[in-house]
């Protein structure tokens, strides 16, 4: 396995949430109990890498999409549906818990990302998902940063070069033409930028 394919396999979009949820923990200014984030973490975990990856195996052994890469616009609307549903799910409970209000933000963001992203299939254009993931994981932080007035510039420097080399990858590889790799960053941090703004108005 070339160096571009091992980056879009081990920085899937779908374990996008729990490293943002893992970060999210760590740099956390306020006190949150422990046995609550390790809760958080594996239901996320479990939600958004376990359930999603058995349900894209089965629909790939049964043969309704190719791979797991989700090449064909086609092959993606169902899987997409199915991940607007979790993220919706999951930012829903994560709001009833206030102390990790921001948590859900994040992922109302990803919820509207992907709803956009649906919504273009129908127009046969086909967002870079894993831009939408790592650009929505951007956004999150740099909302993050200003939330708290906390100067996270060296963790957003090293996603964008993170988003750098994703992109890269995802050229060299023809899974994506420039275009589809813009929009895919557009939509992701302009998801989560509209999700903070919206709730601190």
């Amino acid at each position: 396995m070339n160096f571009n394919k091992l980056v879009s396999h081990i920085i899937h979009p779908i374990v996008i949430p729990i490293i943002g949820t893992i970060i999210y923990f760590i740099i956390l200014p306020k006190h949150t109990p422990e046995k609550m984030e390790l809760l958080v973490i594996s239901s996320i975990f479990i939600g958004t890498y376990v359930i999603p990856l058995l349900f894209l195996l089965t629909l790939k052994s049964s043969n309704v999409i190719s791979n797991l890469q989700l090449e064909n616009i086609q092959e993606r609307k169902f899987p997409v549906m199915f991940f607007i549903s979790i993220t919706f799910l999951i930012s829903t409970l994560l709001r009833k818990i206030p102390s990790i209000i921001e948590l859900s933000l994040f992922f109302y963001g990803m919820t509207l990302s992907l709803i956009i992203v649906y919504l273009l299939l129908y127009a046969k254009f086909k967002a870079s998902f894993h831009m939408v993931g790592i650009s929505g994981l951007i956004g999150f932080f740099i909302c993050f940063s200003f939330q708290f007035q906390i100067n996270l510039l060296l963790l957003i420097a090293v996603l964008l070069i993170l988003a750098g080399i994703i992109a890269t990858s995802r050229l060299k590889l023809k899974a994506h033409n420039p275009r589809e790799i813009f929009w895919g960053s557009f939509i992701g941090i302009t998801s989560v930028f509209a999700v903070f703004i919206i709730y601190n108005m």
